[in-house]
């Protein structure tokens, strides 16, 4: 209990000094006009505690339009003294806000992210997965992600990638429930191809005020697209509304998500997942991977309001469930938590702190970007 006393008491201090005392040479914003757009840079170093990954440290970095290209690159940097270690870089032509609700004839982005999770863990399968069986392991992913895009309206905009992806599962908690599912897995290369079509009247891709986003997308995996190890044919439905309630910075925002995936042979790490603070498995009062199955869906309700200049606030209420097929849907098995966050907005991106709180416990999170 002190250990977790100590855990909200130091993140929230941590990300409050973030907001007031980080000097405004490190938290910067250069603005230069070129051909119409802006050159900026936005800095965020950050420092937090979490009891399951230790002392976490790094920093995040964007740099917008400096080869007059309208393009950004986008670095993350995180290392934790438990081990995990996260890293990414993003490279997009124009850049996503620079693109926002405009007509394009050409998008290209690529993604690059390495990600090792020394205390991932595994519950089983359904609804009902009991906590108690909770099976820890180290979980390593690699990913590149390579997507072309074209607006087609400033609303309508399509989007085709190839995701080249390898997971490896390993230091699997020895004589738990699901100790030999785990160690099964082992290491897999599991490409995937993912067709995106989003309809967006929303003001922003950062900092979202007003308008809705429609959002379907389709991922595919078979032999013939590279993958070996997997053949599915997932679907995602994902629907958010913002709107101005008070003033010019007072926003509810709304969020349902549908998912369901479908094959011969699905991995693990494919399946619809639950829990954590991540952006589309958001239950910010459950641990990471707390539910899974082959199908899910989402609730996410946020009133975002201001507090001081660039400091933000937020409350939330997280809802959802899985399941294993259409038939076996049964909305009596819902999860639910409460929680409230502070938002720290720059030019060219949101940093994020939540707290949720569920029936099993509290949920602390640190990242970037709203949730959705």
């Amino acid at each position: 209990m002190r250990g977790k006393t100590l855990q909200i008491l130091l993140s929230v201090l941590i990300v409050h000094s973030f907001a007031t005392i980080i000097p405004s040479v490190l938290i910067a914003s250069v603005d230069k006009e070129q051909k119409g757009h802006k050159k900026s840079l936005s800095v965020f170093p950050y420092l937090m505690y979490d009891t399951d990954i230790g002392v976490g440290y790094g920093g995040k970095a964007k740099f917008v339009n400096y080869l007059s290209k309208k393009e950004s690159f986008d670095f993350i940097v995180f290392n934790s003294s438990k081990g995990e270690r996260w890293y990414v870089f993003i490279f997009s032509v124009p850049d996503i806000e620079i693109r926002q609700g405009k007509k394009y004839p050409f998008s290209f982005d690529l993604r690059a992210e390495y990600d090792k999770y020394p205390e991932y863990y595994f519950y089983g399968m359904g609804p009902d997965a009991e906590k108690a069986d909770q099976t820890t392991f180290t979980f390593e992913k690699k990913e590149l992600q390579l997507t072309l895009g074209k607006g087609f309206s400033p609303r309508l905009v399509m989007e085709g990638s190839y995701v080249f992806k390898s997971v490896r599962y390993f230091d699997v908690a020895e004589d738990k429930p699901f100790t030999e599912t785990l160690e099964e897995v082992g290491e897999q290369f599991s490409p995937f191809v993912s067709l995106v079509i989003r309809y967006d009247t929303s003001d922003s891709q950062i900092h979202p005020k007003k308008g809705f986003r429609l959002l379907f997308q389709n991922d595919f995996a078979a032999e013939a697209l590279g993958n070996r190890n997997a053949r599915y044919y997932r679907y995602t439905l994902d629907f958010r509304k913002y709107t101005l309630l008070f003033g010019r910075n007072d926003v509810l925002a709304f969020r349902t998500l549908v998912q369901k995936i479908e094959g011969k042979e699905i991995p693990l790490f494919e399946m619809s997942v639950l829990g954590g603070g991540s952006m589309k498995n958001a239950m910010r009062g459950y641990k990471l991977n707390r539910f899974n199955d082959k199908g899910k869906f989402l609730l996410n309700i946020e009133y975002r309001y201001p507090i001081w200049k660039k400091l933000g606030g937020n409350i939330f209420v997280d809802g959802g469930s899985v399941w294993h097929s259409g038939s076996k849907v049964n909305f009596r098995k819902v999860a639910v938590d409460i929680g409230w966050g502070l938002r720290y907005y720059l030019q060219n991106f949101v940093a994020r702190f939540d707290m949720g709180f569920s029936k099993e416990g509290v949920g602390i999170y640190f990242n970037f970007g709203h949730i959705f």
